[in-house]
């Protein structure tokens, strides 16, 4: 039966996804999967959750929550204190790489100084 149910909801999102928005698609998916009452219990049973049918009932038509979930959504997508944090730090990071290749480089001059020191001594022992 939970088959039938399946198809008819896939039936019902075809024709509602060419008609309506997806909140009707959303509200007529509610209600068939609320007429059902084994429904919810086939849904706990096939995922494998230990929830009773009443909570899946309740998560399916919950607007709250729904909401909350799209205000936080909304809150991470304009939260601008991570994108500053994350200029930060790869700055942070670029500086630190260009302080390494300057002290790098001044390390090489000194020791590229010290080995001409030491063949101009060793070209002096030789004449």
């Amino acid at each position: 039966m939970t088959k039938w149910i399946l198809v008819v909801i896939v039936a019902l999102a075809g024709t509602a996804s060419a008609q309506g928005s997806a909140a009707d698609l959303r509200k007529t998916c509610t209600d068939a999967m609320n007429a059902d009452p084994t429904f919810a219990k086939d849904i706990v049973r096939i995922t494998g959750h230990n929830v009773d049918a009443d909570t899946v009932k309740a998560w399916c038509s919950d607007q709250d929550t729904l909401a909350a979930h799209q205000d936080a959504q909304y809150h991470v997508e304009k939260n601008e204190r991570h994108v500053i944090y994350a200029y930060a730090a790869m700055w942070l990071v670029a500086a630190g790489f260009v302080v390494f290749l300057w002290r790098r480089q001044v390390a090489l001059r000194a020791e590229i100084a010290r080995l001409r020191a030491d063949l101009d001594a060793a070209a002096k022992d030789s004449k």
